[in-house]
């Protein structure tokens, strides 16, 4: 894990601590949002949030302004924080990892799912119901199209790895077939 990873996730944990103590997770997810939407999106503002030149007061006025007026108390102690230790740069990498915080915290597990076609909604919500009975958190489905799996189904749960595509059942068949 690189050190700009780590140093969002240690950031967005401890906020994510203090939004689940304080009961405003959401809230201060979708303030996050916002603000990173517009660095992400809008050139001269990540250009103004990345440049060590502007002064620490500008960089907090404007990322207290995308936050919007109706930012929870929480939000803005986060801002004024990030800016005061000269992280403001690292806000959308610390909001990803606050994301995954958020849905950790919500029991919720994203799956990355790899189909040679993409799933019909009938496929995508058979496999999420199985696959939130295989993890026992409700799951949220990244379906991705790889044709060169020719069928069936790669879901990818965090670090575990659940293979069930045809081009890797034929891959162990032609390897049973050569050794006997």
């Amino acid at each position: 894990m690189s050190g700009n990873r780590r140093l969002a996730k240690r950031y967005a944990k401890a906020l994510g601590e203090l939004a689940q103590q304080r009961q405003v997770i959401d809230d201060v997810l979708g303030d996050l949002e916002r603000i990173v939407a517009a660095i992400r999106s809008d050139r001269a503002v990540r250009a103004l949030v990345s440049n060590k030149q502007v002064p620490g007061a500008v960089k907090e006025e404007l990322l207290l302004k995308l936050a919007g007026d109706g930012a929870a108390d929480l939000t803005k102690l986060f801002l004024r924080l990030v800016v005061q230790k000269r992280r403001e740069e690292h806000l959308p990498a610390m909001y990803d990892e606050f994301v995954a915080y958020a849905d950790w915290a919500r029991g919720i597990v994203e799956v990355e799912v790899r189909t040679a076609t993409a799933l019909g909604s009938e496929e995508a919500q058979r496999l999420q119901e199985s696959l939130a009975a295989f993890t026992g958190k409700q799951v949220r489905l990244n379906n991705v199209v790889e044709p060169k799996i020719l069928g069936g189904v790669v879901a990818k749960i965090g670090d575990l790895v659940v293979d069930g595509s045809v081009a890797t059942r034929l891959e162990r068949l032609k390897e049973t077939l050569q050794q006997t």
